[in-house]
């Protein structure tokens, strides 16, 4: 399945193990809202909830939240999440989270030989994302999401059934 629903510039989509669309908005205690009538009028921190097998994808246009530690450690609270995440100046990021700790970070654009740690390091080296095989990129990184989470995109996928906005 594609992720042909997120801005392919500027994205940042973040898997979230055995939450519902609901459940992930409100663990990051903001107000969720139902269908996609507001959505055109909010300009910043608009955070997508989208159904997907396993769990949830968070997804937000030109947005962060998913990097940020104090949306990543709630959010995995008993569970895991990993996040994928580029700007329109090409700095991306990967960010994967188990209850509520920190287990792998890096630039899935740009890994450098820092990044080898053994986390998930055959997965990142057969997708070509750790350093001297950095050929994978943001597919790839979504990929990784994808295993560490067991959360994929279906083909209902393509609409988001809740919103919130969160502010950072």
């Amino acid at each position: 399945m594609t992720y042909d629903w997120l801005d392919d510039e500027a994205f940042c989509a973040t898997h979230v193990r055995g939450l519902t669309p609901h459940e992930a908005l409100a663990r990051l205690g903001i107000e969720v809202f139902d269908g996609d009538d507001e959505e055109g009028e909010i300009d910043e921190g608009l955070i997508c909830a989208y159904e997907a097998e396993g769990g949830t994808i968070l997804g937000e246009w030109n947005g962060f939240a998913g990097t940020l530690e104090e949306v990543l450690r709630p959010l995995s609270a008993g569970t895991v999440v990993a996040s994928v995440f580029v700007n329109v100046n090409r700095v991306a990021g990967f960010d994967h989270y188990a209850d509520g700790r920190e287990i792998l970070s890096f630039d899935p654009l740009f890994p450098y030989e820092g990044d080898d740690r053994t986390a998930f390091l055959a997965d990142r080296i057969e997708l070509g994302l750790v350093h001297g095989k950095a050929t994978g990129g943001l597919a790839a990184a979504r990929s990784l999401a994808e295993r560490i989470t067991g959360v994929r995109p279906t083909p209902s996928s393509r609409v988001a059934v809740a919103h919130g906005v969160l502010e950072y």
